[in-house]
């Protein structure tokens, strides 16, 4: 068979694209049959038509699943929503509920761990002087954030259910956009364990970003204005006021980023390793109430 003869889909048996294919361990899916996967499935490259076959059979099973799901609580976010239906101890991460999406249905005890990361960029901020681009010195670097909820389960076809819980970058000026990405986080947290989280969401931040916002903007106003008759009048205001209020929002990021992935407590299952969740990370058991 030539380089670009067309394949054979080995599930549905038909003809494959030249761009259309998706390889197996030991042979060949159309784009059509991949989109019938799991979106959380991340094997495919590895796995067999077999195991291809298998897990098609399930997500049409699960079809059944979302239709008899029953909506008791919705956490919505600016990308994917959480639903929970309390009466079968399931949920679910979608855009929608409905079977043409056909949304995993995942039992509240599959839930190993469940956290929020928050991922941090950072950009260095200059200035101009005499037309050239100068260095604040100490360097001086802008920061946006990306909050990405993480959500560790056991099921037979995927490990976990990550998802970001926003559509673009937030940038270190938007702090009210911060604490409801961090609100939201914790509502799901405690949603799906059960546990509630331990700091009142969004003070750790808020008071960390109001603080270094505060001693930036009255240090460097202060520095600024009397260097600025000798030197220059932006440099100073602008080092100072960018210092301390990416001094206070690491600070405060920090805090509460240690806060969030602490929600809930520590224990020490029997194997002797030491989790977060409703379930031992390594052996499996549950924990003990």
């Amino acid at each position: 068979m030539g380089l670009f003869d067309k394949k054979i889909c080995d599930i549905c048996g038909e003809k494959i694209g030249l761009l259309g294919n998706r390889k197996l361990d030991d042979g060949n899916l159309c784009k059509d049959c991949a989109k019938k996967l799991s979106p959380w499935f991340e094997e495919r490259r590895h796995s067999t038509v077999e195991d291809i076959k298998r897990q098609l059979e399930y997500r049409e099973k699960n079809k059944k699943a979302v239709m008899d799901f029953c909506i008791t609580r919705q956490i919505n976010t600016r990308n994917y929503n959480v639903f929970i239906d309390d009466n079968k101890g399931n949920f679910t991460v979608a855009r929608k509920l409905d079977v043409n999406e056909n949304p995993d249905i995942v039992p509240l005890s599959a839930i190993v761990q469940c956290r929020v990361d928050v991922d941090q960029q950072q950009q260095e901020e200059t200035y101009t002087k005499d037309g050239e681009t100068v260095s604040y010195q100490p360097p001086v670097y802008k920061y946006e954030f990306d909050y990405t909820m993480r959500i560790k389960v056991i099921t037979q076809w995927f490990d976990d259910m990550d998802f970001q819980l926003h559509s673009f970058a937030i940038e270190q000026e938007n702090r009210a956009e911060m604490m409801e990405m961090e609100r939201v986080g914790n509502e799901i947290i405690a949603a799906l364990t059960g546990q509630a989280p331990r700091m009142q969401s969004g003070m750790p931040m808020n008071q960390g970003m109001n603080q270094g916002m505060s001693y930036g903007m009255n240090q460097g106003m202060n520095q600024g204005i009397n260097q600025g008759m000798q030197q220059d009048m932006n440099y100073g205001m602008n080092q100072g006021m960018n210092q301390g209020m990416n001094r206070g929002m690491n600070q405060g990021m920090q805090q509460d980023m240690n806060n969030m992935q602490q929600s809930g407590g520590t224990w020490r299952c029997q194997c002797g390793a030491e989790n977060t969740g409703r379930f031992c990370e390594y052996c499996g058991s549950p924990r003990p109430f």
